[in-house]
């Protein structure tokens, strides 16, 4: 049997006519650089990671080394699906390929929700660092300030995405770079500054004395808060129809986004605890009313300090650009094979890009933005909105990772490896329930603590997204069922439902009639 490389390596679920995707229009780069900017390193930093020194003190760098060992974990099995899966349905076609369709296209759904939530928030980050910039008196210039400036930030990545993934993916190369240059810069810059104050005791619990939350536990609870910077890593997964050879540069993207990433946020915890005071951090978040890395870049490098501003919030553009990518790549998915509105699958006739999914997106996070930040204010919005986002996607995670050992063990068990396949992605599980119960402010650790309004209100919105995903699919399996195994399985099935690619792996005597002999090994 012989398979042209075009079959090898093309993704088969690209569609066809208006309704294509642009096949093999990103590189490895791009995608890597994808993964990366929706992580918002920048941001992820100087907020996210950061808030977790309310609770380890100075010993954050241990907190975020662990954060660090469980996003990895989880990302080497996600990619290990991605070896044999490319599709734009990302984590869904994983989990409904591993386990069932049904509880794929749940995965599916919620999965851009967590994307959609993300624009919101970074529309009010950006907002409100230009806003607080121009106008710290706060005021009616304020408002007006981010309202302006954060639907501007939607735009542009709006903009960014509408222009095809190939455009986009550029874009994200770019801003990704900056944002990292400038924070690795400045890290580098202060821990020089700090001279004798550097120590590796603080990746140890020396350090960690906040009150309550001292030694291990405290760390614990940082890393809680560390493993919600990373959440975006697999972004680059529903690339995949669009993406060359995708089964070889999916994997790698999302590997080592999360391993740059990583380290990343490795030195510039270290560099905080160092140069602001191991023995004080805790206090980092009151520094400069909460805007701790502006206040340290204005001791450093002076009226400089705007090229730090201007790095977050080209992190909140690239950012946006990243998740609605991610997420607009998954409505697609789901269009396509028939289980919402076929509308939703409409692409641009020169960019090939998704324009239904991103007037949805991106109409429905401007709404969501203006009306959060009128009603709470901005900063309080964003709490609530970045709280959403962590408590749809952790479950999302974990099922995408636990897919791992489930479909080596039904499809491939002659390439299954007890390590790779089964503890690596069961640890990275393990790291995510903490987080899990953090965000929706269950108080099974003593380490949560009540969330206040209106961030409160995380937990009962993401059920209702739930609740809603299992309704649709309810329908679905009584109305639909085509359209469930058409997102897991993309149409290519065989006798009973699975694959081809699997079902001749699993069965290698066995031919599948419904399947051209010449794509049979190759499905996926």
């Amino acid at each position: 049997m012989t398979t042209s490389p075009e079959t090898v390596d093309a993704p088969i679920d690209v569609g066809e006519g208006e309704e294509g995707l642009a096949k093999g229009s990103i590189t490895l780069s791009g995608v890597l650089f994808v993964s990366i900017a929706t992580m918002a390193p920048g941001a992820g930093l100087a907020y996210a990671i950061m808030t977790g020194s309310l609770f380890s003190g100075g010993a954050l760098p241990l907190a975020v080394v662990g954060a660090t060992i469980g996003c990895v974990l989880v990302a080497v099995g996600i990619a290990q699906m991605a070896k044999h899966i490319s599709t734009a349905g990302g984590l869904g076609s994983f989990v409904g390929r591993a386990f069932h369709p049904a509880l794929g296209f749940v995965i599916a759904f919620c999965a851009p929700m967590f994307y959609l939530a993300a624009l919101p928030y970074l529309a009010l980050v950006f907002g409100n660092l230009i806003g607080a910039a121009l106008f710290p008196q706060g005021g009616a210039a304020y408002k007006a300030t981010w309202i302006v400036a954060g639907l501007g930030c939607l735009l542009i990545s709006g903009a960014f995405n509408y222009f095809g993934a190939a455009f986009s993916t550029k874009a994200g190369v770019i801003l990704g770079s900056l944002e990292i240059l400038v924070l690795l810069g400045m890290s580098i810059h202060m821990i020089m500054a700090a001279g004798s104050n550097n120590s590796l005791s603080v990746f140890t619990t020396e350090h960690a004395n906040v009150e309550g939350f001292t030694g291990i536990s405290g760390v614990i609870a940082a890393s809680v808060y560390a493993f919600l910077a990373f959440i975006g890593f697999e972004a680059g997964a529903p690339l995949a129809a669009e993406t060359k050879d995708p089964k070889r540069n999916i994997p790698r993207a999302i590997v080592w986004s999360a391993v740059i990433v990583g380290l990343f946020y490795i030195v510039g915890s270290y560099a905080a605890s160092t140069y602001f005071g191991a023995d004080k951090l805790f206090d980092f978040m009151t520094f400069n009313e909460g805007d701790g890395w502006i206040g340290i870049a204005k001791n450093l490098w002076g009226a400089g300090w705007i090229v730090l501003l201007l790095a977050l919030l080209n992190s909140s553009v690239a950012c946006a650009n990243g998740a609605s990518m991610g997420g607009t790549r998954h409505i697609w998915a789901m269009a396509h094979a028939g289980t919402i509105p076929k509308v939703f699958a409409k692409t641009h006739p020169k960019w090939k890009s998704p324009v239904s999914a991103i007037y949805l997106m991106f109409g429905i996070g401007a709404v969501a933005a203006v009306v959060g930040g009128l009603l709470w204010g901005p900063v309080p919005s964003l709490g609530l909105f970045g709280t959403i986002i962590a408590v749809i996607a952790l479950p999302v995670h974990m099922l995408a990772a636990l897919s791992c050992p489930v479909y080596y063990l039904r499809y491939r068990r002659s390439e299954f490896k007890v390590v790779v396949h089964l503890i690596i992605p069961v640890l990275g599980v393990l790291f995510l329930v903490p987080g899990f119960f953090v965000g929706a402010g269950i108080p099974v650790f003593s380490f949560i603590a009540p969330l206040s309004w209106p961030i409160s209100l995380a937990a009962p919105i993401s059920l209702a997204v739930y609740v809603l995903a299992f309704a649709i699919m309810a329908y679905l399996v009584v109305k639909k069922p085509e359209a469930l195994s058409a997102l897991s399985d993309h149409g290519h099935t065989g006798e009973d439902g699975i694959v081809a690619e699997d079902l001749v792996r699993a069965h290698p005597h066995t031919r599948t009639p419904s399947v051209k002999p010449d794509v049979a090994l190759e499905a996926g």
